[in-house]
Order: structure tokens, then C-alpha cells, then sequence
């Protein structure tokens, strides 16, 4: 005996069915995508932290490290017997490794690093401006000195 209603029946159960597999579906797939997203965030978020933990390096261990060397030897200038010569030389060699050493992008930090290399160089020029016109200013006072020694006294009474 086979039952009257056996096409109806067959077609509600799969419906029924489909219904129960979408449903499950549509838990089952966002869930699994929740589950993946943390992992792919977690791996840009390390390889974020990586770049900027090797910039931080490099400004810590090469870029700071150059600065204070010429900030140091920025400030030999004002020591007496100093080779003035020798020292541009050796600001200009570090101020030009640090220049070759940064890399070129479009971020603010390369512009910061530009600036602060412009600034040294900057700062090196009025140095050596400054010790020029020291040296001028010490032989116009040598001359101004040897003509006053030289001068006859300025006196009221003709002799």
C-alpha cells in the first residue's frame, strides 16, 4: 500500500530540506568568515608592526646615533685650535651618509629627515659665516689698533 499523498510529501520534505541546509548555511558561513578574519587582520597588523618597528630601529640605531655625532662636532666649532677644514669635511661626509641612507617615499618622514639634514647644513654654513667674520673682525681690530698706535695724539696745542 503506498500512500496517496506521496508527491506532496516528497516535495515538503525537500523543501523542508533545502530550507534546513540554507539555514544552516547562512549561520555556517559567516561564522566561518568571522573565524578566518582575526587570523588575516592579526597578520596585517604584525606585518604593520614589523615596518614600523624597522623604522624605529633605523631612527633609534643609525639616524639618531649620526645626528648627536653632528651635533657634536657642530659644537667643536666654537674649540680653539680646531682644523676647520677637517671638521666640514667630516660634518659634511656624515650629513651626506645620512642623506644617502634615508629612503625616498612620500610619507612625512622622509620630509622630516630632509629637514633636519637642511637644518645641520644650515647650521654649519653661519658656522663657518661666523668664524669668517671673526677672523675679519679680528684684523679690521688689529688694524684699527696698529693705526691708533700709529696716529700722533690729538692735542689742542699746536707744536
Amino acid at each position: 500500500m503506498e500512500p496517496q499523498n506521496k508527491p506532496e510529501r516528497n516535495k515538503s520534505i525537500r523543501r523542508f530540506s533545502a530550507l534546513f541546509i540554507g539555514g544552516i548555511l547562512l549561520v555556517a558561513i559567516p561564522l566561518y568568515l568571522t573565524m578566518r578574519l582575526p587570523g588575516r587582520e592579526n597578520r596585517l597588523t604584525s606585518e604593520e608592526l614589523q615596518n614600523l618597528q624597522a623604522q624605529l630601529d633605523f631612527q633609534r640605531d643609525y639616524f639618531a646615533l649620526r645626528m648627536d655625532s653632528v651635533k657634536h662636532l657642530l659644537d667643536s666649532y666654537d674649540t680653539d685650535g680646531i682644523d676647520i677644514d677637517k671638521l666640514n669635511a667630516d660634518i659634511g661626509f656624515l650629513l651626506s651618509e645620512m642623506e644617502n641612507s634615508i629612503a625616498e617615499d612620500t610619507s612625512w618622514r622622509f620630509n622630516m629627515y630632509e629637514n633636519i639634514i637642511d637644518t645641520y647644513l644650515s647650521v654649519k654654513k653661519t658656522h663657518n659665516s661666523l668664524k669668517e667674520v671673526s677672523a675679519e673682525l679680528a684684523k679690521c681690530r688689529s688694524g684699527l689698533r696698529s693705526s691708533r698706535a700709529r696716529r700722533p695724539s690729538d692735542s689742542l696745542d699746536p707744536e
